[in-house]
């Protein structure tokens, strides 16, 4: 069984030393260690090749290369925006002012969208004031009015008794009867000059007329 030998004995190098100069003791665990790397294996043998090579050996580079000159053209626009920045210092009371300003900005804006909000319910909860309904049902519509004029004018029937105001409380002859009375004056009304003249001034005053004989026809 050989000596056995400490760790540092297995891998301490030999010093260097003149030619023909041998280290006393030294050479036969230099010798040792030779075969020892040698069995390990040839894994770490390359490990070690590779740590004791030079990495950069046939690496050139130019000198010229390394010097470089920073122009306004080659700026990054990260420099351009902080010179930009730096230009525009304002001071403290400024910066308040203006951000004062954006906030104030800000809140006039919602004001107008809450008040542009309700006008917009308001204008759709706000029920239209005025029937149209008895009108459309006294006014002919074209149809009728195209097949009254083709046909001859029937002869008023004089009522034995007189007809309600109300819509509701007519029979339907008296309806009939109306409805022929409101289709004779629409087609003298469409017929006469005021009509051509002004359509709106003319329908405005056979409805003011019209009411009118109504509210002195009532008891």
């Amino acid at each position: 069984m050989g000596k056995v030998r400490s760790l540092r004995a297995r891998v301490h190098q030999v010093a260097v030393r003149p030619t023909g100069e041998a280290a006393p003791g030294l050479a036969s665990p230099a010798r040792e260690v030779a075969p020892l790397q040698a069995s390990t294996g040839g894994v770490a043998g390359k490990e070690l090749a590779c740590l004791n090579a030079d990495v950069f050996a046939g690496t050139t580079i130019d000198p010229s290369a390394l010097v470089q000159q920073l122009d306004v053209e080659t700026r990054s626009v990260t420099s351009i925006r902080r010179g930009a920045e730096a230009k525009t210092v304002l001071p403290k009371k400024e910066k308040l002012k203006l951000r004062r300003e954006r906030w104030l900005q800000k809140i006039e804006a919602i004001k107008l969208a809450e008040q542009k909000l309700k006008a917009e319910r308001r204008r759709r909860a706000t029920v239209v004031v005025g029937d149209l309904q008895p009108l459309r049902d006294a006014l002919p519509e074209l149809l009728e009015l195209e097949a009254g004029g083709r046909r001859p004018p029937t002869r008023r029937r004089a009522a034995s008794r007189p007809r309600p105001a109300e819509l509701s409380r007519m029979s339907a002859m008296q309806r009939l009867q109306l409805l022929e009375e409101e289709r004779t004056r629409f087609q003298e009304l469409l017929a006469s000059p005021a009509y051509r003249a002004s359509p709106l001034l003319a329908i405005g005053r056979q409805l003011a007329e019209q009411m009118q004989l109504e509210g002195g026809g009532q008891p």
